[in-house]
């Protein structure tokens, strides 16, 4: 195929937007659909290699794959490993090994495979894996190696050009089904991150090649067509945000247009100007070096420097040109050519080295403690600890999402106990059962507990049907006459849902859940249930473990807090919504101290991120939260506080 520099100048878009994306930077709120344009160029071009040269017998796909080796693997090891050797001087335990995990699946073409297995409510933030762009690499490259293979299967079977654009058609309108069914949400990232619901992406691009293979000038007396395409990108580039639920059948429109873009051979007009320009068509040259690093330095700048200056920014953006350069100058180029491993001697250093390194990197994962971080074992095992998860949590949260029923589940069942405790929440009840769980055998306590669900009667969240029946659900187990108990201890994270605006309403956020809390004790008092609601336990600025982990790494100035009075305004006004019931625990002199409400006290990190207690805390907090709460079954209505001490 002849080289054309206009594509060259897309790619260049491409990667611009996506690093314009990856670093915050709002003016391309769909910055992200640079990938889908990637997608779309290596369908429509793969294909218009290939498909000539099975035509004409003369496809091979050892030639073929040797081809997309030396092309793409290079870069993307050297890449890899540097990143694990950086990271290893600077990321914990917990993070560094999700971090060699997906080297691991990276170099085995499957890290798309593993970020959507890894990526829920509680993992580490995939926002902080280096690896993470890997995805769309590994599903470029299964779609390298099981296209072309179908293409040759049809050709055996003797498929003609329309028989063989009508298969790839259907698969194509099967690919953007299984993405739309399967649309990302808050309980599966499958659809964005698999080659079936991205396969349309470059299927598309296979089609209008093949149609042209045939028909060269098919769509060479239609005008325009190249600014129509330039239309649909930049509206995708514009309109579509990191909210939507992409890919679906959004991808469309700017696989579409880049198509368009690409079958438009006129050389003429503004735009094919500036796509050829010299900078440009630069840019787009080191497009995949830039993707490459782009990502891996954006995370160790956010990890090491924290806010993201103005300066910064320059600095971000120099070191990732002038990485990607020498990355496109050293290592794309010389790799690419096959005289380069001409030799006997070289071949085989070059197949030993590779086998070394897919074998070291293997080492380096399965060796959780194999660390390169200057600091002291008790540092690293506060930090550890911190991030345990709570007892009982795949047995009492999100039942109905992980075992397909709703159901109350027993935390601790005391012989001949006292009292009987139901806990109802989301995920900071939850988390809550740290504490409960250390409380002695004078409690029975069970739990029903979905993760994002306000525990309130009648209540809906956007976007979480199964919130409402989770909370349906629980207002008739309480109805049976059979499951009463001392107290219901009605746990959540009140402050979130009102701040990220996550519930259903026609009214403001703080007016519905006043409402709601209202309906709520309505409901308590009108079936004579004894409750206790525990307000949010101060939210931090930032993830306390990392926060702590960093200052120990002189990262950080200081630890992380919140000032008291910024909680105590949400904490009265969360009374104020209960008014006039007083039926609450407040843990704010557990978590606070003078005037702050910090993140770490003595030493011990309270919290598990920035807004979940950690189990630690929680066996801390158990001895004083046990008896606020034998006071609130015995003593009625009185407003209660857990002190710290």
């Amino acid at each position: 195929m002849k080289y054309r520099a206009d594509i060259d100048g897309l790619r260049a878009v491409a990667v611009i937007l996506v690093i314009l994306f990856h670093a915050k930077i709002n003016f391309f709120p769909g910055g992200y659909i640079g990938v889908d344009i990637f997608f779309a160029i290596s369908g429509f071009l793969i294909t218009s290699i290939i498909y000539p040269k099975m035509l004409a017998g003369q496809f091979s796909f050892v030639d073929f794959y040797k081809r997309r080796a030396r092309r793409l693997l290079p870069a993307s090891i050297v890449m890899t490993v540097v990143t694990l050797i950086v990271f290893a001087f600077i990321y914990p335990p917990n993070l560094f090994q999700v971090l060699a995990d997906s080297a691991v699946a990276s170099l085995l073409f499957s890290s798309n495979f593993y970020f959507w297995q890894t990526s829920s409510y509680f993992n580490p933030s995939l926002a902080l894996q280096p690896l993470l762009h890997t995805w769309s690499l590994s599903v470029e490259e299964q779609f390298y190696f099981l296209f072309p293979l179908a293409l040759v299967i049809l050709s055996l079977l003797k498929f003609k050009k329309n028989a063989i654009l009508l298969t790839v058609g259907a698969a194509c309108v099967i690919s953007v089904s299984l993405a739309y069914i399967y649309a990302p949400n808050d309980m599966s990232f499958v659809s964005f991150y698999v080659l079936p619901t991205r396969f349309y992406e470059m299927g598309l691009g296979a089609l209008f090649a093949i149609h042209l293979v045939h028909k060269p000038d098919a769509f060479k007396a239609i005008k325009y067509l190249r600014e129509i395409g330039l239309v649909m990108v930049t509206i995708a580039a514009f309109q579509y945000d990191r909210h939507l639920a992409f890919p679906s059948f959004y991808a469309v429109l700017p696989v579409i247009g880049t198509l368009l873009i690409l079958i438009d051979r006129s050389t003429s007009g503004v735009f094919y100007k500036i796509l050829c320009s010299r900078p440009v068509v630069f840019i787009g040259l080191l497009s995949y070096s830039l993707y490459l690093w782009h990502w891996p330095i954006w995370v160790a700048f956010e990890w090491i420097v924290g806010v993201m200056s103005a300066a910064n920014m320059i600095a971000y953006f120099a070191l990732t040109f002038v990485v990607a350069y020498f990355s496109y100058q050293f290592i794309e180029q010389p790799f690419r050519h096959a005289s380069f491993y001409q030799g006997t001697f070289k071949t085989a250093s070059l197949l030993g080295a590779a086998a070394i390194l897919v074998a070291g990197v293997s080492f380096f994962s399965s060796q959780s403690n194999l660390r390169l971080l200057p600091l002291n074992e008790t540092d690293i095992n506060e930090y550890s600890a911190a991030l345990v998860s709570e007892p009982y949590r795949d047995k009492c949260t999100d039942t109905k999402r992980l075992k397909g029923q709703y159901s109350v589940c027993i935390v601790k069942e005391g012989v001949n106990a006292d009292y009987s405790i139901l806990l109802w929440g989301d995920s900071h009840a939850s988390a809550l059962m740290s504490a409960l769980d250390n409380f002695s055998d004078r409690f029975t306590i069970h739990a029903m507990n979905t993760s994002g669900c306000p525990s309130l009667v009648d209540t809906k969240r956007k976007g979480n049907d199964d919130c409402y029946y989770h909370n349906q659900f629980m207002q008739a187990y309480l109805l049976d006459q059979t499951n009463r108990y001392d107290l219901i201890l009605d746990v959540s994270a009140w402050d979130n849902y009102i701040e990220y605006e996550l519930l259903e309403s026609d009214v403001s956020q703080i007016d519905e859940m006043h409402a709601a809390l209202q309906r709520t004790i309505e409901f308590f008092d009108a079936n004579d249930l004894k409750y206790a609601f525990v307000p949010q336990i101060p939210k931090q600025k930032n993830n306390v473990p990392r926060a702590f982990f960093r200052h120990q790494l002189g990262l950080n100035e200081s630890d992380e807090f919140v000032l008291r009075s910024e909680y105590d305004i949400k904490l009265k006004r969360f009374e104020a919504m209960l008014y006039p019931s007083k039926n609450l625990i407040a843990l704010d002199s557990f978590f606070c101290e003078d005037d702050k409400c910090g993140g770490t006290r003595n030493g011990e990190i309270l919290y598990k991120d920035a807004h979940h207690i950690s189990v630690s805390a929680g066996k801390t907090l158990s001895y004083y939260l046990e008896g606020e709460i034998v006071n609130a079954i015995e003593g009625g209505t009185s407003t209660l506080e857990v002190s710290g001490g």
